[in-house]
């Protein structure tokens, strides 16, 4: 059997919630081209799609959870009714699942699902979560687990099953090292592309790999450390083809750190004003890889919004989190964003480990110091293959041989996970942040929405 109908699937958790998840599971894009590249038919099911949607603030999230709790007990829930539809309609031999650390229970259900419907089905599982913790995936129902970046070890696995030779249940995936040789994703494979935005089918990633060690994030646990990158002239065709395709003008550019090589971005940003592309876009990037040049040069080429990890307003919490960054850096990067007219949003983060009433608080007036246009505030989550979350393991915060990944989120209401102080006080303490984090935002967007009154005059 030299051709096989694979089956790759996002876990439903934001749907669960009534969230609309912006854009679209871009990895799985990565892994259907380079599936279909190989022969084999392949289909996408965003299971965490849903075009009615609305977004939620930290708290309206964390108040919403239990809906996605309820949801895994409810057999008769549309989501798993709707995924049972497509399994009876495209019939498929494999099917591979995207596990995030809180989509575990979710991925689990599709799992028992699938094998439900037909055993004869291989049931593969991926994604940063099983590349840490393989064993959080149920024996029973998940034939394979792949571990590290998922196109080659994908590739090597259907060459086994369509041979008839023997694969591992864990096969460690290599890094991809020439990016440009992988063929560009494959939109067409989601399973219904007209429930998606042009805007929503504007992201891309054009490199992969951090050089950063921030003890929460889980980046580097798939794509390591070292950072390779597409070409520009493969970047430049992406964007042209979404373009024609598919109506995007709109791009988002989900890099760790976009700016981390200066000189392409001043290369990316010539190109884009050369070939008068007419394209808005944004990206993700740090406050120490900024600079007054580069942001003017960026914005006439059409970003309009730039997002920065700040993360907290206390030196000690930033310390502690290895930023590699501090609230002096801060303010200089935030006060040429200001000056300079650009949209951009800062993202923080609240409840890691060594979290205080008074750091929550710093933090609070952090934000009005620096008044970023936007804020998006998180409560900490310890994600498997990060140094913060052996460090909550070993305070004995969490144990995780007997953690339940359902709640483990940032939507989720559970305590933080903080060693000292009261924990009921900074719980409600993070809930007074995201109102003020919501009031913030709302007073902005109506000072932003008069000022383009104002110019539009």
């Amino acid at each position: 059997m030299s051709v096989m109908r694979v089956l790759l699937i996002d876990p439903p958790f934001h749907t669960l919630m009534g969230y609309y998840r912006f854009y679209f599971p871009l990895g799985l894009t990565y892994l259907a081209a380079v599936l279909k590249e190989a022969g084999h038919e392949v289909l996408i099911y965003d299971a965490d799609q849903n075009d009615k949607g609305v977004s939620l603030s930290m708290r309206e999230a964390a108040e919403s959870h239990h809906l996605y709790l309820e949801a895994l007990e409810n057999d008769l829930h549309p989501s798993w009714q709707g995924f049972k539809k497509k399994l009876e309609e495209f019939k498929p031999q494999v099917v591979g699942i995207s596990v995030l650390t809180v989509k575990v229970a979710s991925a689990a259900k599709i799992a028992r699902i699938t094998k439900a419907h037909d055993r004869s089905i291989v049931v593969v599982a991926g994604g940063e979560h099983v590349t840490v913790r393989p064993q959080d995936v149920p024996v029973d129902c998940v034939d394979h687990v792949i571990c590290g970046e998922g196109e080659q070890g994908f590739s090597s696995l259907m060459k086994g099953l369509t041979s008839g030779d023997p694969n591992p249940r864990v096969v460690d995936s290599q890094l991809v090292e020439d990016l440009d040789s992988l063929p560009l994703p494959e939109l067409d494979c989601l399973h219904d592309i007209s429930l998606y935005r042009p805007l929503d089918l504007g992201l891309m990633v054009t490199a992969r790999g951090c050089p950063f060690s921030c003890t929460f994030c889980s980046l580097a646990t798939i794509w390591g450390r070292r950072v390779r990158y597409h070409s520009l002239d493969r970047v430049i065709r992406e964007i042209k083809l979404r373009k024609v395709k598919y109506g995007t003008n709109y791009f988002s550019f989900r890099n760790g750190t976009f700016t981390l090589k200066r000189q392409r971005v001043v290369d990316f940003c010539q190109r884009l004003l050369a070939q008068d592309m007419g394209i808005k876009w944004e990206c993700l990037t740090r406050v120490d890889v900024i600079d007054k040049e580069l942001v003017g040069l960026m914005r006439r080429a059409g970003c309009d919004v730039i997002r920065v990890g700040v993360e907290s307003g206390s030196d000690e919490i930033l310390k502690y989190m290895k930023k590699g960054i501090t609230l002096a850096k801060i303010r200089k990067a935030a006060n040429i964003l200001n000056s300079s007219g650009m949209y951009w949003a800062a993202y923080f983060m609240l409840g890691v480990p060594n979290e205080t009433e008074e750091t929550v608080k710093e933090s609070l007036k952090f934000i009005k110091e620096i008044n970023p246009p936007f804020v998006t505030l998180a409560r900490y989550t310890p994600l498997p293959g990060t140094a913060m979350y052996e460090d909550v393991v070993t305070r004995g915060l969490l144990d995780p041989n007997e953690t339940d990944w359902a709640w483990a989120s940032n939507q989720s209401i559970s305590k933080p996970f903080v060693e000292s102080g009261d924990n009921g006080r900074l719980t409600e303490l993070m809930d007074e942040a995201s109102q003020l984090v919501k009031e913030h935002n709302a007073h902005n967007e109506v000072v932003r929405s008069d000022v383009r009154l104002r110019k539009a005059v």
